[in-house]
């Protein structure tokens, strides 16, 4: 039995974020954009959350007092005054987007996985084409495997309104309790949650088993080698070998 042979009673679809999760964040790709300006390595503190307590900013958007948008006007500005040029975030993320690939092979595959099992899948984003542009449809291919795009670029209403999550499930004529929802950033998630929607949080610092997350999501009964991430299997036997010791212990 191949894996498109394997579907769910009730089909199940999938609503992902954009930045963060199709793409590298920019906390990852920190040395990078040293790299591209040709600045001195370590001249770029965007630990986020890599290292929270040492980046004061990053704590600021943690307890609500800037956005996350702001966040990144005030790195590029400080980026900018170290270059002595003017920074966009729309500059930084397509000179990015030009010195090294943005998108996560990981998340291709997901994608990809999710098609051929018959899950739809939608886009939710807040700043698709305010961060990269109205050329972003040409520069990346993957917006092509979409099917539906919702960005507040264009509706105005960002997560976490409930809103938001509203317009993405019915771009793909779905309900709430029929999808499953992927973002990197908590306050998103927890939105999703109180809508009533399966949400899983990718965490950046290990978007591997983020992944295999969505996919144990999607597919709660698909269990195979091979298609789940070596960490995750490593995990997945240990994990039966301590329920093993604790019952052979206890019996």
């Amino acid at each position: 039995m191949n894996q498109t042979d394997v579907m769910s009673a009730e089909r199940r679809d999938l609503i992902i974020d954009f930045g963060g999760v199709i793409t590298y964040s920019l906390f990852e790709r920190c040395r990078d954009v040293e790299q591209l300006y040709r600045l001195p390595d370590g001249s770029l503190d965007w630990t986020g959350p890599f290292n929270p307590p040492s980046d004061e900013l990053w704590q600021q958007y943690l307890s609500g007092q800037i956005s996350e948008r702001d966040y990144w006007y005030i790195r590029c500005g400080e980026l900018g005054h170290l270059l002595q040029e003017e920074i966009t975030i729309r500059r930084l993320v397509t000179d990015l987007r030009n010195f090294k690939p943005s998108v996560r092979p990981e998340a291709e595959t997901l994608i990809r996985q999710a098609h051929a099992q018959g899950h739809r899948v939608g886009l939710l984003t807040n700043e698709l084409e305010l961060f990269h542009g109205p050329e972003v449809y040409d520069a990346f291919e993957i917006l092509g495997s979409f099917d539906a795009i919702v960005d507040a670029t264009h509706t105005g209403i960002l997560k976490p309104e409930p809103q938001a999550y509203q317009l993405a499930v019915e771009s793909l004529d779905a309900s709430f309790q029929s999808v499953v929802f992927v973002d990197d950033q908590q306050k998103n998630i927890d939105g999703a949650i109180d809508c009533g929607i399966e949400a899983i949080r990718l965490d950046i610092t290990d978007p591997e088993s983020g992944f295999d997350d969505v996919r144990r999501a999607l597919n709660p009964h698909l269990i195979r080698i091979g298609y789940y991430s070596g960490a995750t299997w490593i995990k997945f036997i240990k994990g039966c070998l301590q329920q093993t010791e604790h019952e052979s212990v206890g019996g």
